[in-house]
Order: structure tokens, then C-alpha cells, then sequence
């Protein structure tokens, strides 16, 4: 990657971060979606918790985010993508601070749990995430479909997940 395409990759990041942090009522919303889907079952993966909360605020997944939605000088765009992106970080950032507050509790996986994407693509000898065994409070994980390969089938999508990530996979109330 050449130095103007890191200075490129970095602007882009720098915009999808101003664009998709969640402001306090948007974590708030989803710190109660959070609770109230785990008092319903008795624990639920990551990745169903986030889709639980982009659900609840109308921002389903599926949408590719283009380089067009990422625009610098205007970082309250505001295109499914873009949404998606400001509700899945709530949900995960909602998932950490009630972790840390005892609220909810990291849980046992269960079987398939290990064939969910891993972004990082790390994992120790055992298989497990790498990131469970990080001291960072903060792990970002980005996927991107940009640069030589992507300039080379025409793509201009970006694919990525950005903000902190959970230590675990499935999470259950702590009262339980």
C-alpha cells in the first residue's frame, strides 16, 4: 500500500469514526434493548445482540457502504450503511460498559458459536479469539475491500466494523 493510500485509508477511517459515534441516547437505547433482549433468552450471541439494536433503530445490515457515504467535510451523513454502522458500535459499546458494570456477563459458547466472523482473523493455538487474551479495553477491527484489489474489479465498497469490540462471543444477565 503506498503512502497515499495509507493517508487515503486513514482520512476515510478518521470520517467513518466521527460519523458512526453513537451520541448518549443512542447508547442509553441500546444499553435497554441489551437488557431487555437478554432477560428474554437465556444468553445471545454478539452478533445477535447487534442486530437486535440496528433492528430496533430501523438500521438493518445488508446495505454496503460506498466510498460516497463517507464524506469528511460532513460527517453527519446519514445512509442505511452509515446507520448500521452508528447502531452496531452502540450495541457493542452498550455490551462492554454493562459487562464492566457486572449488568451482564460473558458466557460459554455454544456449538456454531466458533464459525462466527472473526474480523481480526487472530486466534490462539487453542482457537479461541486472540482478543480474549488482549490487554487493550479497546480492540478495533476493520475489513476493508479498497486498495489494489478492489481498484482492480472496480469495487469502491468499503466493508467495515469499527469502534470497541466485546471480549466474548454470547452474553447472558448477570442475575441469572
Amino acid at each position: 500500500m503506498s503512502s497515499t493510500d495509507k493517508i487515503t485509508a486513514e482520512k476515510i477511517r478518521s470520517a467513518i469514526d466521527a460519523a458512526t459515534d453513537p451520541g448518549p441516547d443512542a447508547l442509553e437505547r441500546a444499553r435497554m434493548i441489551v437488557v431487555d433482549k437478554l432477560g428474554e433468552w437465556e444468553s445471545l450471541g454478539v452478533d445477535e445482540i447487534v442486530e437486535s439494536v440496528c433492528e430496533a433503530y430501523e438500521a438493518h445490515s445488508g446495505e454496503p457502504l460506498r466510498l460516497a457515504d463517507v464524506d469528511p467535510s460532513d460527517p453527519d451523513t446519514d445512509t442505511p450503511a452509515m446507520r448500521n454502522l452508528r447502531y452496531a458500535r452502540a450495541a457493542r459499546t452498550a455490551i462492554i460498559d454493562l459487562e464492566r458494570e457486572g449488568a451482564i456477563v460473558a458466557v460459554d459458547e455454544h456449538p456454531g458459536d466458533a464459525e462466527a466472523v472473526d474480523l481480526t482473523g487472530e486466534r490462539t493455538d487453542d482457537g479461541s479469539a486472540a482478543d480474549e487474551i488482549r490487554d487493550d479495553d479497546e480492540v478495533t477491527a476493520t475489513k476493508e475491500t479498497t486498495g489494489p484489489a478492489g481498484r482492480e474489479s472496480g469495487a469502491d465498497e468499503l466493508v467495515l466494523s469499527t469502534g470497541p469490540r466485546p471480549r466474548g462471543r454470547r452474553f447472558a444477565l448477570a442475575a441469572r
